[in-house]
């Protein structure tokens, strides 16, 4: 009787992108047998803004409230990234503005809300990722970081939609 050979499946990120569940992985060679399907920009937007959001919470809860604050913003920057990079309109046009915000409401009414929403962040987050405000207000880092998981959550494919 020959070695046993033991096969399981397993998703694992690679450099050429994901291994999907058709993948196998040899416990004795460790070789990767199958087909490789590649993350969608979407989905690396997607997947990078739902690790920000869950550091934001964690610090949040912690009271470092400038950190929450940080994170809570790029989780909405990535989410807005990858609403842009499915967008026709943002595909199509030859000159975007430079401003992710202004790239977000380009993509619709939905995309235009969310921006606007956003914005009003904007400065405060600068002033104190930039040191000038050292601690911004609970309340206001709760309401972006609730601001900024709804604006996730309609994102996701499954969701409402944010072009709308």
């Amino acid at each position: 009787v020959g070695p046993i050979f033991y096969i399981h499946l397993k998703c694992e990120k690679g450099n050429e992108g994901e291994i999907n569940m058709n993948s196998v992985i040899s416990a004795t060679t460790n070789g990767v047998y199958g087909a490789r399907v590649r993350q969608s920009k979407r989905d690396q937007f997607l997947e990078t803004a739902d690790g920000c959001l869950t550091y934001a919470y964690e610090r949040f809860e912690e009271g470092a409230y400038d950190e929450a604050m940080e994170y809570a913003y790029r989780a909405a920057l990535r989410t807005a990234g990858a609403v842009c990079s499915d967008s026709p309109v943002i595909q199509k046009r030859k000159r975007l503005p430079r401003s992710a915000w202004k790239k977000l409401a380009l993509t619709g009414k939905g995309g235009e809300r969310w921006a606007n929403v956003f914005e009003s962040f904007s400065r405060e987050r600068g002033r104190v990722a930039s040191g000038i405000e050292h601690m911004p207000p609970a309340d206001r880092v709760a309401q972006l970081l609730e601001q900024a998981e709804q604006f996730y959550l309609e994102a996701l494919p499954a969701g409402n939609g944010v072009a709308a």
